[in-house]
């Protein structure tokens, strides 16, 4: 059984503990420890669980630490391609993410975060962090792609060990340095800065524009940039939800000028929860969901990103299913999560979904009168697009405490507790989370209708 005060306990632990470590000449950007996404095994989401379950969790603690160091050595080197227009000079540089299917035969890139084709955005440089490594073999010369540099073996720990001492010597043998700085995000944030530092220098850039997480390369690079170019905005967008328990985003040393935000209800949430000042924030009509790409989401089951706990979430499906009558529930289609298509164990664990409702299918039918719903494992965005488009969901968690939106932190939320670790909701007003935008509300008409000096 959770209480809902202990959501915010932890988003409030997160706030003291980032406030004082950065009390302490620690660069809290850069630091492992002070990044706590709820969803991801970090050292930050080890130390509040360190907190939370004090000596029981010590072991899992340690092994967390370890196998983030770890996998420095899995990313020891990255490298960027196709920075061959050093004559040009741009006034916006897009920092984002890139996979093989958003490049265009034009070699154009479409990004889908901001829904804006490289080519419509006047004026501007994008710098992609590929996330699978594809570099197309025609690429417009406003576009450099970071990839992870391939080695004949996996791990590099050769680099790991010469990492580690050179991070003793920059740290000046500081112990509290050290283990704030020897992980793998702070490790990537210094890696991703190196490669756009240079580009930044010789260009003369007026905006900065990138889709926001909060992620310890965000905080360093904004807060490097802010320190060495005084005169560039940096503006992020807030593409999609926050997290049931948001402490990832807790407004810190390295956040952007100004965070675009395209619904009333997260900007509230950002402000009374996480300290975002009102002028740090501008409410839009989002970029990433339009109105005529709205998704049918009914009639689903979703599964997660990352799965953990799989017989946890098996269970709980079941109990789930006995408890409803028969005739009650629409027929389901089961929807990987587009990252993991090719994941054995989502392809596994759909298959057992599929058993169990095989097991129960008289509660199926139809001539349901509950057409209108989809059911959601473990900790997904695609919640709220669902809700917004007003289908009803069921959300089954495996760990509640960290998966669960309760309406002390989400107020236009109408939640029902059906089960331990079974929440039925819905919205109490549409629009507030997601404010679907239009084809007008491109990119560039967005940063018109801003102001960027900050």
């Amino acid at each position: 059984m959770i209480s809902n005060d202990q959501q915010i306990e932890i988003i409030n632990y997160a706030k003291d503990y980032v406030k004082r470590i950065e009390k302490s000449n620690v660069t809290t950007a850069l630091s492992g420890l002070c990044y706590f996404p709820i969803w991801s095994e970090t050292p930050g989401h080890a130390k509040i669980k360190l907190w939370l379950f004090g000596k029981l969790f010590l072991f899992k603690f340690l092994y967390i630490i370890l196998k983030n160091i770890i996998s420095i050595a899995a990313n020891s080197k990255y490298s960027i391609h196709n920075d061959v227009d050093s004559d040009l000079k741009y006034n916006k540089l897009v920092l984002s993410w890139s996979l093989k299917e958003n490049f265009q035969p034009d070699g154009s890139f479409k990004d889908k975060y901001f829904q804006e084709n490289s080519n419509d955005l006047p004026n501007s440089k994008w710098i992609l962090i590929s996330v699978d490594g594809y570099i197309p073999k025609n690429l417009n010369k406003n576009i450099a792609i970071i990839i992870k540099n391939k080695f004949f073996f996996k791990y590099n720990f050769f680099f790991l060990i010469k990492k580690f001492i050179s991070l003793i010597i920059d740290c000046k043998f500081s112990f509290k340095k050290i283990i704030h700085y020897f992980s793998f995000h702070s490790h990537f944030a210094t890696q991703i800065f190196s490669l756009v530092f240079p580009i930044i220098k010789k260009n003369n850039f007026e905006t900065i524009i990138m889709p926001y997480e909060a992620q310890p390369f965000h905080q360093f690079s904004i807060l490097q940039i802010k320190k060495n170019f005084k005169k560039i905005s940096i503006i992020g967008y807030m593409h999609s939800m926050l997290p049931p328990v948001p402490s990832d985003f807790i407004y810190r040393s390295g956040a952007p000028d100004l965070l675009l935000v395209h619904g009333e209800s997260q900007l509230e949430i950002l402000n009374s929860k996480l300290d975002w000042p009102i002028n740090k924030m501008q409410l839009i009509k989002s970029l990433r969901f339009r109105i005529e790409n709205k998704k049918n989401l009914s009639n689903k089951i979703f599964l997660p990103y990352i799965l953990i706990n799989k017989s946890l979430f098996l269970n709980r499906f079941e109990k789930f299913l006995i408890s409803s009558s028969p005739n009650s529930l629409p027929k389901f289609d089961v929807i990987i999560h587009s990252a993991m298509l090719d994941s054995s164990k989502h392809i596994k664990f759909k298959h057992k979904l599929i058993k169990i409702m095989e097991m129960y299918k008289n509660r199926f039918s139809t001539n349901s009168t509950n057409k209108n719903i989809s059911i959601f494992f473990g900790i997904t965005a695609s919640i709220f697009e669902a809700l917004e488009t007003g289908t009803r969901v069921i959300h089954i968690c495996s760990d509640p405490l960290f998966q669960y939106f309760n309406d002390k932190i989400w107020s236009n939320l109408k939640t029902e507790k059906f089960n331990d670790g079974i929440y039925s909701y819905s919205l109490i007003r549409l629009g507030k989370y997601i404010n679907f935008g239009t084809k007008t509300d491109t990119l560039q008409n967005t940063l018109k209708n801003i102001n960027l000096k900050y």
